[in-house]
């Protein structure tokens, strides 16, 4: 689920609780507030105007990117809910980086860049210092989680809900499936934004056809009325030669 509000920050920080819950309203932020108060939220990376997270939901775990550019701001969640105008996932995502001051990064142009040569570098990557061990991967959860991407892979860049995770998984290759899942939300941004300015494009051109429409409609009027003017020019100067001819034959 995506959705774009308008917003007057200029940094996700800035949003507290009671602007949040002033744009979703009592139930969506009281929902969202449980999340956090549960420390159920999982921040993946975050500056001025990013954040990208994790939520343990109650049918698993969604991933949020949250947006806040030209004072746009723009959520993402893989969670199936309607809520508008974001979902309690991302109220609780807002509401763990405003209470916990979670130190955001200058920007995120400032990051050293990662080696390509490891994955795990780049945005979004497991942190391997959060869990220890976290390369170990056994033979199951290979099974697992090959079984799961083999579901995935026809999917990539056109769901935003994946194939669910078994409960099992766990470890690294839970860590991996969060990758997974954040490159596809990335993905499906960019063809939204794709399609956004396609759509926005399509709209331009329909009302340029319309208003020529309506110019040539207003240009055959204009002619209409300039053929009117001259009868009446014409009328009008009859009735002043008759006027003269009678003023004549009065003298």
């Amino acid at each position: 689920m995506r959705n774009r509000i308008s917003c007057s920050a200029q940094e996700l920080n800035q949003l507290d609780a009671d602007m949040i819950q002033s744009v979703v309203g009592g139930t969506v932020f009281e929902e969202g507030q449980q999340y956090f108060s549960t420390q159920r939220v999982k921040i993946l990376d975050a500056d001025q105007t990013q954040i990208t997270s994790e939520v343990n939901g109650v049918y698993g775990v969604y991933t949020q990117t949250i947006k806040l550019r030209a004072g746009t701001l723009s959520t993402r969640c893989s969670c199936p809910s309607t809520e508008q105008p974001f979902c309690r996932h991302c109220v609780a995502v807002l509401l763990h980086q405003f209470h916990n001051g979670s130190p955001l990064k200058p920007s995120a142009n400032d990051k050293d860049p990662a080696p390509s040569s490891d994955l795990r570098g780049q945005a979004g990557a497991p942190h391997a210092e959060e869990s220890p061990g976290a390369g170990d991967l056994n033979f199951w959860e290979a099974i697992l989680f090959i079984d799961w991407v083999q579901k995935a892979v026809g999917l990539l860049g056109k769901e935003a809900t994946l194939p669910p995770v078994p409960d099992s998984l766990g470890g690294v290759a839970r860590e991996w499936v969060g990758v997974v899942e954040r490159l596809n939300s990335q993905c499906l941004e960019g063809e939204e934004d794709r399609m956004d300015a396609l759509r926005s494009l399509q709209s331009a051109e329909s009302m340029v056809e319309s208003l020529t429409k309506k110019l040539e409609c207003l240009k055959e009027e204009a002619e209409v009325a300039k053929q009117n003017c001259r009868v009446l020019e014409i009328k009008v100067q009859q009735l002043q030669d008759s006027l003269a001819e009678i003023s004549k034959t009065s003298n």
